[in-house]
Formats: structure tokens, C-alpha cells, sequence
């Protein structure tokens, strides 16, 4: 009798266990299926043995039982051979040793559309034997778009900063940080530059002529002659004032600074913009001011350097003005 009862516990403890898993079965499949990332499982022949609803439907684009018993490369018509035998290299690592994974890659999803995926993978083990791996993949495209997008608008903050409104060229305050820096690598990295100051002429009298909006008219004409004139790499143009510029550049030699300075003077001529009558010139001219920055003994201040070249502008515009005045500067 007592034999009989124990048979009958036994009987009963087997079917609640068997009763339990299944239910645990059911219960993770379902789990399995009802979370919204792609996820899947396969065995360390690389066989896929699971996968949830969001990996065939949003990835694959085919029912699962399409895809359960096959591997990378028995789905070429929804896994290319390039994809297959990148994923078949990374899955290899987790099939030979124990370890997760974890990097991001694109994905052309069964709708046509290319994402941006994080994939989560890591080795899986049952008594103490790598039998395949699990993986989960979280779609990252919204969160890329938005960093682009806030990047994209930091960016656009950050030009305003250091950019003057009316001529789209740099600003006073980022002329500052320029020239500090050139003075920088002249001192220690002995890399010459040329600094032009430049000064539109009668531009009072202009304004009182014709009025501030043909004036900022004209500002514009002419930093847009300057930036067109100078717009290599290592080319840098700046509103420093009213009707002052600035530009800052280097050449191989020296005589190269003035040529190149010459040109926009008389490009700025050649715009043929008509001059107060006040001025000596038919049409609006520049005076300019040019140093050669040659050599730097120590650390300078940028101010006394700007002075330097300032008092060149000034005896162009002395000197009858649209001209350059040239000057090799070393401290």
C-alpha cells in the first residue's frame, strides 16, 4: 500500500513538473514573441532554433517557420552572402569561446528600409558546454537621427557664434581666437603668415549719401569679393568692424601676400559700385594694410600685432587710399 502511494506521488510530482514546463515553455515562447526587438537563437552549428514575431517580420520579412532549421546561408534571398559571412564571423567567436558581443550595423529590413541596429550577443551554455548563442537586436535609427539632427543644430550654433550676420564672414571675436593661434604656431612651430587689414573707403560718406541699406548692400558686395578671393583651407576672413576686415593667410613667398591682396583691391573697384562724391574715385575703393609675419622671439600679444598692421592701413588711406601698404614683420 505504501509502495502503491509513493508510485502515485511519484506519478503526480512527474506530471505537475512536466504540467510546469510546459507551462514555462509556453510562457517564454510567448514572452519570446511579444517583445518588440528582434530576437533569435541559434545553435552552435549556427542553425537558427528560435526566433520571435519582430525578427521575421521586421527583419526577414518571412514566417518563422522559414526560418527555424536553417542557417545564414540557406536565406540568400533575404540575408545577402556579404551580410551571411559577416554575421557567420562574429557568431563564430561566440560558438568557440565564452563570451558576449555587443557592436552596431546596418540592416535592410523587410520593408525595404536600411536602420541602424545594436546587436546584443552572447555565447550559450548548458553544463558548462557552449551548445549556440542568443541575440537581441534594439533599432537605433530615431536615436542616431536625433543625435545627427542635435549635432546638426550645435553645429549651426556654434557658426553663429563666430559669424557676422550681415556678411556670412567671421566674426571680431573669432578673428581674436584665429590670430592668437597663429601667433601660437609662429612662436613655437616658426609657420609664417600674412595678416591684411582692410578698410572701405568714404564709407561714411557713402552711407550718408545713400543710406545704410545700399551701405550694407555694399558690405556685402565686398566680403563676398574677399571670400571668393580667399577660400583655400588655411584662408581665414573677418568683419572686425564697421567697414573693416580682415584676413588672415599664408603663402610660400612673400611677394605671393601682395599679389594676392592686389587682386581684391582691384576686384573691389571692378565691382563698379558708385562712389560718394566725396571720394577721390569714381567707384568705392579699399585701403589695406599688410603684414608678413615672419618671426615671433616669444609669446606676443595679439593687440600689439594688430596694432602694427593697422598703422600700415593707415598710411594707405593717408597716402590718397585704394592702395596697399606692405610691411615684413618680425618681433
Amino acid at each position: 500500500m505504501n509502495k502503491m502511494a509513493s508510485y502515485e506521488e511519484l506519478s503526480l510530482k512527474i506530471a505537475f513538473l512536466q504540467k510546469e514546463a510546459k507551462f514555462n515553455d509556453v510562457f517564454l515562447k510567448k514572452l519570446f514573441d511579444v517583445i518588440p526587438n528582434p530576437m533569435f537563437y541559434k545553435d552552435k552549428n549556427g542553425v537558427y532554433q528560435h526566433c520571435n514575431d519582430a525578427f521575421s517580420k521586421i527583419i526577414l520579412g518571412i514566417p518563422k517557420e522559414q526560418i527555424i532549421g536553417k542557417t545564414l546561408y540557406d536565406l540568400p534571398h533575404v540575408i545577402p552572402k556579404e551580410n551571411a559571412d559577416l554575421y557567420y564571423e562574429k557568431d563564430r567567436e561566440l560558438f568557440l569561446t565564452l563570451k558576449e558581443q555587443f557592436y552596431e550595423g546596418k540592416v535592410k529590413c523587410a520593408d525595404g528600409k536600411i536602420r541602424d541596429y545594436h546587436f546584443y550577443k552572447s555565447s550559450f551554455v548548458m553544463e558548462d558546454e557552449i551548445v549556440g548563442l542568443v541575440g537581441i537586436m534594439l533599432d537605433v535609427s530615431d536615436y542616431k537621427k536625433a543625435l545627427e539632427e542635435l549635432d546638426e543644430k550645435n553645429r549651426l550654433l556654434s557658426e553663429l557664434s563666430i559669424t557676422d550676420s550681415l556678411t556670412g564672414l567671421y566674426n571680431r571675436r573669432h578673428f581674436q581666437n584665429i590670430l592668437e593661434k597663429k601667433l601660437n604656431a609662429l612662436s613655437r612651430h616658426k609657420q609664417k603668415f600674412s595678416f591684411a587689414i582692410i578698410d572701405i573707403d568714404f564709407f561714411k560718406d557713402y552711407n550718408d549719401s545713400f543710406g545704410h541699406h545700399e551701405g550694407d548692400i555694399a558690405l556685402q558686395k565686398v566680403a563676398k569679393t574677399l571670400r571668393e578671393n580667399f577660400n583655400r583651407t588655411n584662408d581665414y576672413v573677418f568683419r572686425v568692424g564697421g567697414e573693416e576686415f580682415a584676413i588672415l593667410f599664408e603663402v610660400k613667398e612673400q611677394k605671393d601676400a601682395f599679389l594676392l591682396v592686389e587682386n581684391i583691391r582691384r576686384k573691389v573697384e571692378n565691382l563698379k559700385i558708385k562712389a560718394s562724391k566725396k571720394s577721390n574715385y569714381e567707384y568705392l575703393t579699399i585701403s589695406i594694410g599688410l603684414g608678413n609675419l615672419l618671426s615671433i622671439k616669444e609669446k606676443i600679444n595679439s593687440s600689439i600685432v594688430y596694432h602694427e598692421v593697422d598703422k600700415l592701413l593707415y598710411k594707405s588711406k593717408d597716402n590718397q587710399k585704394n592702395q596697399i601698404t606692405v610691411k615684413d614683420i618680425i618681433f
